[in-house]
């Protein structure tokens, strides 16, 4: 999965003059949920995504994505206020569990309403673990929702740096017979390590995790 803007996207917002729109789609039996995180609708191809569903009710927050590290797979927390018992009760239902999950992040052009070619995708998953939130005249459902690289771990069939794995896929290859003590972390989602910035002593100095 790829983060590089577009030109179209990248003049865009250079420009300053149009607006950020967050895009989750959830496929679920029977019912697809195409949801802007946030008010208004917005189009994009034979789409719209809207701030509110007629079924599920409102997508009122889409979590920070995490990336996984080691064995752990990213995941992403979206929170939704259904307008009823029996709305609540399907969305957080075992039917419901392992819908597919799609997110991008768009920019939209403020003289059509349109979206600008093209939106850049951020996760793919699918829905994980439910859980019913009840307050005072309040009621939500959070998912966790989990990536599509999440089955790799499950299924053990992600590729592993290591003699054995090498010898299961290449019989006979003794490629990797001698070589130990690899130390190497995997950034899930991510094409490089991400940077930081910390500051000492009134300079700025860029390191890198």
């Amino acid at each position: 999965m790829t983060f590089r803007l577009t030109p179209q996207m990248s003049a865009a917002l250079r420009s300053g003059k149009h607006p950020l729109a967050p895009l989750v789609e959830v496929v679920l039996p029977g019912h697809t949920m195409r949801h802007l995180v946030g008010a208004g609708e917005v189009p994009w191809g034979d789409k719209v995504f809207t701030g509110s569903d007629s079924m599920f009710g409102a997508l009122v927050s889409a979590g920070t994505l995490k990336d996984g590290v080691g064995d752990e797979a990213p995941d992403w927390d979206l929170t939704f206020v259904p307008p009823s018992e029996v709305a609540a009760a399907t969305l957080a239902s075992a039917t419901a569990q392992g819908g597919k999950v799609r997110g991008w992040l768009a920019v939209v052009d403020r003289e059509t309403g349109r979206v600008i070619p093209d939106p850049i995708q951020v996760f793919a998953g699918e829905l994980d673990v439910p859980r019913l939130r009840v307050g005072r005249a309040t009621r939500s459902i959070e998912w966790r929702c989990s990536s599509a690289l999440e089955p790799f771990h499950d299924q053990e069939i992600g590729a592993r740096l290591s003699d054995a794995w090498h010898r299961l896929v290449w019989p006979g290859e003794e490629g990797l017979a001698n070589m130990t003590g690899i130390e190497r972390t995997s950034y899930w989602g991510v094409e490089k390590p991400p940077s930081a910035v910390s500051v000492i002593t009134g300079t700025t100095r860029a390191s890198f995790l």
